[in-house]
């Protein structure tokens, strides 16, 4: 998928949303390395967050491995972040 010029490789949602361990994925292969610019640019993206409830049933949601993304939702948001 190409993005503001850049291509970034397509994620399947459904996939991605489970647990590492059921994705066939060891632990060890789950490391990475992120650079201080990297987390300059997360920590300045991030959204407060306002409703700790919510996240609490989405982290719970997606350790259950029944957390569904809408990519039509997702796009919807992006898209709208870009204007």
């Amino acid at each position: 998928m190409k993005i503001n010029g850049v291509n970034r490789p397509h994620v399947d949602a459904a996939v991605a949303a489970r647990p590492a361990a059921q994705r066939g994925v060891s632990s060890s292969a789950t490391k990475v390395a992120v650079s201080s610019q990297a987390r300059q640019l997360a920590e300045a993206r991030a959204p407060a967050v306002s409703d700790a409830a919510k996240v609490q049933r989405l982290l719970a949601a997606v350790a259950r491995g029944d957390f569904m993304v809408s990519a039509e939702s997702v796009t919807d948001r992006m898209m709208a972040e870009e204007r």
